[in-house]
């Protein structure tokens, strides 16, 4: 949240400045800007993604809408968008290198591509499914992940014929974390990589494969409904 907030400020500031727009109080400082938020916000998903948990995944449900919201504040301030926009049509006279003719195009089009030229009940549309769209992207990412951590396979020694050490090793270790004796291998792509690249029983690693390729069809974290409707949230946004 504080993150957010030292975002926002750093929006505000160019928007509320009287000086005429240019490439560098614009579209270098909006550049510049959110660099906190970025690490933040990285390091969170990255460790979501990697070592889940319901408390993990209680946090996000919290911070996703949060980070939809100042993302459409953002692209959908229209003051900010008219500096953007002034820079972006006088751009063939500036004197700007490659690299900041790149940078403005790249903004001016992320602008234009995220609803900002939108007016009236279409902009408030774009911001409404902008925000479904991003609650369904978490929730398609919370499904695959509930459902990966619902699959282990419980592995003798044997089964790990042709397995380096590290990966017995590794399979060992994650056998005790779950309170068991012996090898474990589940679905998490550490331990799916190292057996599927390394183990010799065919047999073992199809049934792998397919549990592996088999996550979210079906059952309790079935992912085919949110894809079908992030599909119709993508078309309702391009035709506005």
């Amino acid at each position: 949240k504080k993150a957010i907030e030292e975002n926002q400020k750093e929006i505000d500031a160019i928007v509320n400045q009287r000086s005429m727009p240019t490439f560098e109080n614009t579209i270098e400082a909006l550049d510049r800007s959110g660099q906190m938020l970025n690490r933040v916000a990285s390091a969170f998903f990255a460790l979501l993604s990697a070592e889940s948990n319901d408390e993990m995944m209680e946090i996000s449900q919290r911070v996703q809408p949060m980070l939809s919201e100042h993302s459409n504040n953002i692209s959908l301030n229209e003051k900010l968008f008219d500096r953007i926009k002034f820079v972006y049509d006088r751009r063939d006279q500036l004197d700007l290198t490659p690299e900041q003719k790149t940078l403005l195009k790249e903004t001016y089009e992320s602008f234009a591509l995220s609803g900002a030229e939108l007016k009236g009940e279409d902009r408030e549309q774009y911001r409404k499914l902008s925000s479904e769209l991003s609650q369904l992207t978490l929730t398609f990412g919370q499904n695959v992940l509930k459902e990966t951590n619902l699959f282990s396979m419980m592995l003798s020694e044997n089964d790990l014929e042709g397995s380096p050490q590290s990966a017995r090793d590794a399979a060992a270790a994650l056998a005790k974390s779950k309170g068991k004796e012996g090898f474990m291998v589940n679905l998490s792509y550490p331990s799916y990589s190292a057996f599927m690249k390394y183990s010799s029983r065919r047999d073992l690693r199809e049934k792998l494969y397919r549990a592996y390729n088999s996550r979210n069809l079906s059952g309790e974290y079935n992912n085919i409904p949110v894809l079908k409707r992030i599909a119709e949230v993508r078309l309702e946004m391009a035709k506005l």
